[in-house]
């Protein structure tokens, strides 16, 4: 990465402020990797922290003509910081609005069946395990067997490891693969009331 002297990127930051184009390019390509990377720390995501560090370099250019600050750098540093924050907290109301909607579906559905007679019940509760047999089905054979130990024998993650001769890790992988493949056919957390 192009190392600048003080006095140098000063003037870098000075040539921008004076709507510079070249001097944006440059700027953009000697401090993207360092901001991408403090981003990354912290938000844990590279797609994510992509956006917010080109989002701050747009706010940066197009407010660059009032600005004014002794140290650049470290402004720089902040916009993203702050950023950062910002997507945090607004992927936490985004998440919680989102429970909040599932949880208010959810009601209503258990509401509606509760107030159905037996008969349509148990309609409903036999086509529904026909689905969850028939996801459980279209796991791959490994994933399957590991998801049975665990969901329907009831056995450990260790226990499982141990009886196939694999890692925790992998028996982990296979839970984990098997649960998104269930949260994708069954969103609405209907299949809690409901065993495999």
């Amino acid at each position: 990465m192009v190392q600048l002297e003080t006095n140098s990127y000063k003037q870098l930051f000075s040539n921008v402020s004076n709507g510079d184009e070249k001097s944006f390019e440059k700027l953009y390509y000697l401090y993207f990797p360092r901001l991408y990377a403090f981003a990354l720390k912290i938000l844990n995501n590279e797609d994510l922290s992509k956006d917010v560090v080109q989002e701050v370099f747009i706010r940066f250019w197009e407010k660059s003509a009032f600005f004014v600050n002794k140290n650049p750098e470290a402004f720089l540093f902040r916009m993203v910081k702050n950023a950062c924050i910002n997507n945090i907290r607004h992927q936490k109301i985004v998440e919680q609005r989102n429970i909040e909607v599932k949880n208010q579906y959810q009601g209503e559905e258990l509401y509606a069946i509760d107030m159905m007679s037996d008969e349509p019940y148990a309609l409903i509760e036999k086509e529904l395990r026909e689905e969850i047999n028939e996801v459980f089905y279209s796991l791959p054979e490994k994933c399957r067997l590991v998801f049975k130990m665990s969901r329907i024998d009831g056995l450990k993650n260790q226990e499982i490891a141990s009886l196939l001769k694999v890692s925790i890790k992998t028996v982990e992988k296979h839970i984990t693969k098997a649960l998104k493949i269930y949260k994708k056919n069954f969103p609405y957390y209907l299949l809690l009331f409901f065993v495999l």
